[in-house]
């Protein structure tokens, strides 16, 4: 896993994003699949903006979501916060971000469902600095949809495969493509808190 996350880290550094195939193996997506499956009627309509700015706006975004917490769930932490953490570690020491905090959800796109070009940074709060988004779609195939679209100096576009990992500077505008099947994934954010007193 080291080296894994050290690869990341320097894609980070270079070039503000990067696509990693085959960041968890079968057992671990089986084990995170089997957590989203037995909360997945917990799934809530997510929105749009923050706090007096959020809204539901379904010709915007159509996912459903439920969000995690560290400590939860002892398979949860093991593939997925555990590897989360040490990223944020190796992060500061290799791009000085000062990451300190993070949020997460599962997210389930049913068929027709999107999300419009966006960031994910709001206008109102910076403390996004990055995004991470871990695919657990097993069947996934040509024609299924919901790929991520990247927009940076090119276009970049990722298929929605079990086990590929994808992690990008928050500002940079992405994209959710139109899901032709239910599309899994936990998704969130490395966040920068910023100190309270």
């Amino acid at each position: 896993m080291d080296q894994k996350i050290e690869n990341i880290a320097e894609a980070i550094y270079s070039e503000g994003f990067c696509v990693h195939e085959n960041f968890l193996d079968e057992e671990a997506v089986n084990a995170l699949l089997k957590i989203f499956n037995e909360k997945r009627n917990s799934l809530k309509e997510a929105g749009i903006g923050k706090q007096e700015n959020f809204s539901k706006v379904k010709d915007i975004r159509g996912d459903k979501i439920l969000w995690l917490e560290k400590n939860g769930n002892e398979l949860l932490d093991k593939y997925f916060f555990g590897p989360l953490e040490e990223l944020m570690t190796t992060l500061n020491r290799r791009c000085f971000l000062g990451l300190n905090d993070h949020e997460f959800h599962f997210a389930c796109y049913e068929a027709g469902t999107f999300y419009r070009r966006h960031k994910d940074v709001f206008s109102n709060d910076d403390a996004r600095k990055i995004s991470v988004v871990l695919y657990l779609n097993k069947s996934w195939k040509a024609g299924d949809g919901g790929e991520l679209m990247i927009y940076e100096k090119e276009e970049v576009k990722t298929e929605p495969k079990a086990g590929t990992l994808v992690v990008f500077e928050s500002h940079i505008e992405h994209e959710v493509l139109t899901s032709n099947t239910e599309r899994i994934s936990i998704t969130g954010w490395i966040k920068r808190k910023k100190d309270l007193f």
